[in-house]
């Protein structure tokens, strides 16, 4: 009939995400209740009642593989949802790929994508731009953070001092530093000489398998001869 809404117009709701990761639970400011009250005041003051609140405690934005995240995504894909509130976009995704993601999935499903502290707001086209603008320095500032791990990790090798959990093929652990393994080295040495005169990894890796030589994982792989090889630290060492 003409003049009423569908169901799923009466269904749809405006909801809040909020998040924090282990480290930032304690921190004041972005507590789960703090989030959850600022939005709260926030939908109020635009004259919205939040109709859900979409929670993921102690979880990375790393990655979109977190509980509510994936419920709340497959309520937007359902049609139930027609505002989100977020206190920033890094609740949702430190990924600029599934951030900007979830920013078509929003358009899509014609919801509106609201960050309480960038001030915006998707429904309109400045607030679209906007949100690709900070979400390329999101990612840009998760990059450079990788970066500087890298670095510690490069610094620690070259000292010949443990930097991952797992001694690297070639090595083992004597506490904090790493000592050379003889079989293995000799091992490395064989694997780079027929690397350098055209082996496949494939043969290098049924070599090692007819001479018994211990691999790190289950067996040697093309795929683990290559990542072997391509190493950084057996690299630095070949140098």
């Amino acid at each position: 009939m003409r003049g009423r809404k569908s169901k799923i117009e009466r269904e749809r709701i405006a909801a809040a995400y909020v998040r924090v990761s282990t480290r930032e639970q304690s921190t004041e400011g972005h507590s789960l209740a703090a989030q959850e009250t600022r939005l709260r005041s926030l939908a109020e003051s635009q004259g919205v009642a939040l109709g859900r609140v979409f929670i993921d405690a102690g979880q990375s934005a790393g990655t979109l593989e977190r509980p509510a995240i994936r419920e709340l995504l497959a309520a937007i894909e359902r049609g139930e949802i027609s505002a989100l509130y977020i206190c920033k976009l890094d609740r949702l995704s430190r990924n600029l790929e599934d951030l900007l993601g979830i920013v078509r999935l929003c358009k899509n499903h014609n919801v509106a994508l609201v960050s309480a502290s960038e001030a915006i707001d998707t429904g309109s086209p400045a607030g679209r731009m906007m949100i690709s603008m900070l979400g390329g320095f999101a990612e840009f500032e998760r990059a450079r953070i990788s970066e500087r791990i890298a670095d510690v990790a490069f610094d620690l090798r070259r000292q010949g001092k443990v930097y991952c959990r797992h001694a690297p093929f070639g090595y083992r652990r004597d506490g904090k530093t790493l000592l050379a393994h003889p079989m293995e080295q000799a091992a490395l040495a064989t694997m780079r000489q027929m690397h350098a005169n055209g082996a496949s990894y494939r043969q290098i890796a049924t070599m090692l398998t007819e001479r018994g030589v211990q691999p790190k994982g289950r067996a040697w792989y093309a795929a683990s001869v290559r990542d072997v090889l391509r190493s950084r630290m057996n690299a630095t060492s070949a140098a």
